[in-house]
């Protein structure tokens, strides 16, 4: 069977002035979407990381479209960390998002907190995520949370915890029992969540990273509604939730998070 074609809108929206850390890449039927992580740049910066990953994940799929994509990924960060010469533990690290149309269905991987949406027939819509570094049993990151509740905000404090967060969440990156993200070991790739859709059946997909997935489901702006927005009115949108952050919630005491700003990038996939 021929595979559906994919038609792709996209939008994004940097925390800052300039190139942000998250990155959407489109090729031939396949759509990348990668978060870079604040706070992890060293020698190689997250930016660096990222659109090595990126060049190579769609230099893959050129090479082999119809490649399991756990193998995909694998290869990809084997190339990205030879090329880069980074090493686990001191290296930027970034979710991977994909959607991916091959042959009779559509796939999709997720690695790490970027969510990807499926609509299907006639079951509705599915939210694939990645919750394993939320689920760590861990203390600093609920206690930041929970202190931004209260009205403390963005402050020095606020700041300790998250270091505090870091080394505290560090034995458990890319271990058995803890949480999987593209970093410096290859083998995260083989980590992935992965599923395989009839391509019959699904009718949009869509990828958000979490700067802009967590103010939406916050302010009950369902996926579905995006989902016919051209890109010039989902870069309003995108407008509309970094005023909100910055005018209704600036301390980050309604939806707490560890910045005021993040990075907003949506990819939105229907099918012909």
């Amino acid at each position: 069977m021929t595979a559906r074609h994919m038609d792709v809108r996209v939008a994004e929206l940097p925390a800052q002035v300039g190139q942000g850390q998250d990155r959407i890449l489109v090729g031939n039927d396949v759509v990348i979407v990668l978060d870079g992580a604040s706070g992890t740049d060293g020698l190689v910066s997250v930016a660096a990381y990222v659109d090595a990953l990126g060049r190579r994940l769609l230099d893959t799929f050129e090479c082999q479209p119809a490649a399991p994509l756990r193998s995909t990924l694998r290869t990809a960060l084997a190339g990205t960390v030879q090329e880069l010469d980074v090493r686990p533990g001191d290296s930027p690290s970034s979710t991977v998002s994909i959607i991916r149309s091959v042959a009779d269905r559509v796939d999709v991987l997720v690695l790490g907190d970027t969510p990807v949406y499926v609509a299907t027939r006639p079951d509705g819509v599915e939210r694939i995520f990645d919750d394993r570094l939320m689920r760590l049993p861990v203390k600093y990151r609920p206690a930041a949370l929970a202190r931004l509740h209260t009205g403390a905000g963005f402050d020095d404090e606020h700041r300790r915890l998250l270091r505090e967060m870091r080394h505290e969440k560090a034995p458990y990156l890319n271990a058995a029992g803890g949480y999987w993200i593209a970093e410096a070991d290859p083998a995260a790739g083989c980590e992935a969540l992965v599923r395989s859709f009839r391509a019959q059946d699904v009718r949009w997909a869509a990828v958000l990273t979490d700067g802009a997935d967590d103010p939406m489901r916050h302010l009950h702006i369902d996926v579905g509604d995006v989902v016919g927005l051209s890109e010039a009115e989902m870069a309003v949108l995108l407008a509309d939730l970094h005023r909100w952050e910055e005018h209704k919630d600036p301390q980050g005491q309604e939806l707490p998070r560890f910045k005021c700003h993040d990075d907003k990038s949506i990819a939105v996939v229907t099918f012909r």
